[in-house]
């Protein structure tokens, strides 16, 4: 799709400057090539199924035969990656269903909840709200493959004596689906590993961002300059680490793990840095790290996908972060794009005390949960709310229903409620209960 290496030296492209670009243009044309790979995989399908039809009609007289052939071809035959999920075994059924469907990673992607008598039409927000739920499970304790900072919430990846190398390969293969597939995820890792994915370099800095205080501790072992750093900071050329299932570990840092371990001094210390960053933000974790973007590079492997920094990947993925620190989300953005529906109109009382709950009344954390009841999805993307849909559409008169959604299309469903009073309550009590489809 994109129009290099180049057989005239002489041509022009501006992908031969994506520093130039901004990363919203970057996120379309990542999409716009994942849309292209996704036609392709669904026009072999379609092409397979005429050949197994015609094989049908040819083998009819071999049953045994043609079983066998449709079991071969079933998935070849099929446009979509079709995924039959039961909310009771989340986790369970998406990874067993994704290991026997490695080959159709590149076709548009499908969810279907079969248990529960839910009705889900996947237009999109089922896709979101799959996603939002396998990653809030995969990065939970209870699955055990990642651990939360307390301080920053920043999940990263837990240090383990022994673990499942294939796992994280699935993490990083979700990852990448999500991205191929447009949705943003809700994950809140360090910036350090989106570099790791990308083949960029870290530094003390990042270790900062991910974990402050002892980032802090080894920037004072830096500038320190009243005296020797062996006497007063007392460290050895070592990093303690605690290690899920065997405690406190101890491993020398030193270049030649047999020379004993010596103090760290002001000339080593740079040195000691630098090998601390390594071995805490990479080596201690490094396979699963690997699998992790085997996985993540195995689905989006693309050129279009390249044109991306570390940070305009994290961007691309999860959008806007959403830390505890996130600045407000500007609904106004999303008040200039919305659009209405049956009888409602930007003028409409209804609709002015709508916007003035979201305005004035709702929390920063409702507002995200709004998006969530509304599209399925609580992140920003690249370019900000101006870049959602978002359709407010008259649901009858006053009444006692309450607000709701149709997540595939992001559309709110608002009854005209007498007053603005009513209208919060509703709002409120609607937003608050987002889990399972705001389709009713």
């Amino acid at each position: 799709m994109l129009p290099y290496p180049f057989e005239n030296e002489y041509q022009f492209s501006w992908f031969s400057y994506p520093f130039l670009l901004p990363p919203a243009v970057k996120r379309k044309v990542v999409l716009i090539d994942a849309m292209s790979q996704m036609s392709l995989e669904y026009e072999d399908a379609c092409v397979n199924h005429t050949l197994v039809v015609h094989a049908q009609k040819l083998l009819s007289e071999a049953p045994r035969t043609l079983k066998n052939l449709e079991t071969n071809l079933r998935s070849a035959t099929c446009p979509y990656l079709l995924l039959e999920i039961r909310r009771e075994h989340f986790v369970d059924d998406t990874l067993s269903q994704m290991s026997r469907k490695w080959s159709d990673l590149k076709k548009p992607l499908k969810v279907k909840f079969v248990d529960g008598g839910e009705v889900g039409m996947d237009q999109g927000g089922v896709q979101k709200e799959f996603f939002g739920v396998l990653f809030e499970n995969l990065v939970s304790p209870d699955i055990g493959l990642f651990m939360q900072d307390e301080h920053t919430r920043l999940c990263w990846v837990r240090p383990v004596l022994t673990y499942d190398v294939r796992m994280y390969e699935m993490v990083g293969v979700m990852m990448g689906l999500s991205i191929y597939n447009g949705v943003i995820m809700n994950l809140q890792f360090p910036k350090v590993l989106w570099k790791i994915l990308r083949h960029q370099l870290f530094t003390l800095d990042d270790l900062e961002e991910g974990w402050p205080a002892l980032g802090s501790g080894l920037r004072q072992l830096l500038q320190w300059d009243d005296g020797e750093v062996e006497d007063v900071f007392c460290r050895d050329y070592e990093i303690s680490m605690d290690v899920f299932g065997q405690g406190i570990v101890t491993t020398s840092l030193m270049p030649n793990k047999e020379d004993p371990v010596v103090p760290v001094t002001n000339s080593n210390r740079e040195a000691y840095v630098q090998d601390y960053c390594t071995y805490f933000m990479y080596t201690a974790q490094k396979e699963q790290l690997l699998a992790m973007r085997r996985g993540l590079w195995s689905v989006i492997g693309s050129r279009a996908l390249s044109l991306c920094t570390a940070e305009e990947l994290e961007m691309v993925a999860c959008g806007h972060r959403q830390g505890p620190d996130a600045l407000d989300l500007n609904m106004v953005e999303l008040e200039n794009v919305a659009e209405y529906d049956d009888g409602y109109n930007v003028d409409h009382p209804t609709i002015r005390q709508f916007w003035s709950v979201v305005h004035h009344d709702l929390t920063n954390e409702q507002k995200k949960k709004l998006l969530l009841f509304v599209t399925a999805s609580d992140r920003v993307p690249v370019g900000g709310l101006k870049e959602l849909t978002f359709y407010i559409q008259r649901n009858g008169p006053d009444s006692e229903r309450l607000p709701t959604a149709l997540t595939c299309f992001s559309r709110l469903l608002l009854p005209e409620y007498g007053s603005r009073q009513i209208l919060r309550d509703r709002l409120v009590t609607a937003i608050e209960n987002t889990k399972g489809f705001g389709l009713v």
